[in-house]
């Protein structure tokens, strides 16, 4: 830790209106590691010292994380890391009376993870923490039962990065880790160096004619009404405000595996329906899919539900519950990494995504289950896509043969707000690439239980085959998309937290 404090400089990272917007929000994931060693000893696997060492090696990397959020007299938020008054992260190492089996028995539940877990991903309220700043990083080391195996538990604030920043830090983390056990006699790992500079994505944003997106990038650029309203009152009240709208409704999570075949042959059955001359990629074709199961659980779980004030106050605006709204607005939040193909953008470890935005008929997403309807999502979501890589066409050959490596966000509007839906498609990201020097994790989750209506396509275990589908659903949603025909023909594992 000295030698992290010893190295900080201080400095001022301006928040731009999106990062805002999240600053309420934390990214947290749990890695889970077995241990398969015939010697059972935390001296050879995963040894706290070495663990503590290498985080805040790492660190110097991201001394971003021992900064605070702060407001200027303009009231925009900006991190302000000071040499000599530091935040520093949480970090803790500790040992847990529950064995690796247990855990894998129960399918790796989220209900089985300690409670200090459950806060460390929430919305922090300042008021309510023992320092009087919130916490920029939290991270816990847990050891389990009979040297069975370790929990890796992290939670950075969403403002500071997004998901590839998050992997950048555990990965750094991780490369350190194996340096020291490597280089015992040699800790000088060359460190690299991170931009936070917000300006450096401004000219990746597309100027379009289109009003949805003019609209999108006035609010990353400025802010909308919603950022606006949120730079206004301070961190612990607006924190507080985020945190009542997340917990007006009850969610639960579930993982589903798919293999990499089904998809293929799925997409194959899709790919019949194209219009002349379209071929659709695992990803838009995945992700209409998922729109649509989505899309008809929501249905179905709002007809069976009374009508509450919400929905009064919904129906005198749109009319009655059976009616079908015009069109459902779908927002296509496309990765700018894979495509613009820099160093600047690759050490860029700030969130940067650009939105684009699509309208399709309610009748169409929440319509019936069937090939037609799943090709013709799959055509507008490419469209999307392909709207952003016509700009970036130059940078786009290492793509070409890497048709589900585009990470997207798509999320569909119904009628209530809490039934928003995000679906975020990271299946060509490097998690399982944290290697802590005692081997790859046995399975990695983000916890979702800060993001209702969350879903995350993610990559499986390398020695595996296919996709791992997590999902942050409503309670009742989630059984009618379990017992989706559709859906669970292609599935081969799933397990809810209920």
């Amino acid at each position: 830790m000295d030698e992290f404090i010893a190295s900080v400089k201080s400095d001022f990272i301006p928040l731009d209106a999106f990062d805002e917007s999240v600053s309420g929000l934390y990214i947290p994931s749990y890695y889970w590691f077995e241990n398969t060693s015939p010697e059972k000893s935390w001296t050879t696997f995963m040894p706290s010292d070495m663990l503590c060492s290498s985080f805040y090696r790492a660190l110097q990397d991201f001394p971003i994380l021992a900064g605070r959020f702060k407001t200027d007299k303009n009231s925009r938020k900006y991190v302000s890391v000071d040499k000599n008054n530091l935040n520093m992260p949480v970090y803790t190492d500790s040992s847990w009376d529950i064995d690796f089996k247990q855990v894998k028995d129960a399918g790796f539940s989220t209900r089985l993870l300690p409670e200090d877990f459950n806060k460390a991903c929430g919305i922090p309220i300042v008021s309510r923490l023992t320092t009087k700043s919130a916490k920029l990083g939290i991270f816990h080391v847990r050891r389990l039962k009979n040297y069975s195996g370790v929990l890796v538990f992290a939670s950075i604030a969403h403002a500071i990065t997004d998901g590839y920043g998050f992997l950048m830090f555990m990965n750094c983390w991780a490369e350190a880790s194996r340096w020291m056990q490597d280089n015992p006699t040699d800790t000088e790992l060359l460190q690299r160096t991170f931009i936070h500079d917000r300006s450096i994505h401004n000219g990746y944003r597309l100027h379009g004619t289109d009003a949805l997106d003019a609209m999108a990038l006035e609010s990353v650029a400025s802010g909308n009404a919603m950022t606006r309203f949120l730079s206004w009152p301070s961190l612990d009240k607006r924190n507080y405000i985020t945190k009542s709208m997340l917990e007006s409704t009850s969610f639960t999570c579930c993982s589903f595996h798919m293999s990499s075949q089904a998809i293929k042959t799925f997409r194959e059955s899709v790919q019949e329906y194209a219009p002349h001359g379209t071929r659709y990629s695992i990803n838009d074709v995945l992700v209409a899919l998922i729109t649509v199961v989505i899309g008809q659980a929501i249905r179905k779980s709002n007809a069976k539900k009374q009508d509450t004030f919400v929905s009064k106050m919904t129906c005198a605006l749109f009319g009655s519950k059976d009616s079908t709204l015009a069109d459902t607005l779908t927002s296509v939040f496309v990765n700018m990494r894979a495509r613009v193909n820099t160093p600047s953008v690759e050490d860029f470890v700030g969130n940067l995504s650009l939105s684009r935005h699509i309208r399709c008929p309610q009748a169409l997403v929440q319509g019936e289950n069937n090939l037609e309807n799943i090709s013709k999502i799959s055509s507008e979501i490419k469209n999307a896509v392909a709207a952003t890589d016509a700009k970036y066409a130059g940078q786009l050959n290492c793509m070409l043969n890497s048709e589900s490596d585009m990470p997207i966000r798509q999320a569909c509007y119904y009628y209530k707000s809490n039934n928003r839906l995000t679906v975020s498609n990271v299946s060509k990201s490097g998690y399982y690439k944290t290697d802590f020097g005692a081997g790859i994790p046995f399975l990695i989750r983000p916890m979702l239980c800060a993001f209702p209506g969350i879903i995350m396509i993610m990559p499986c275990h390398p020695d595996m085959d296919g996709y791992d589908i997590i999902m942050n659903l409503e309670m009742d949603v989630a059984n009618i998309v379990s017992r989706d025909k559709q859906w669970m023909d292609l599935v081969e594992s799933y397990h809810l937290d209920i």
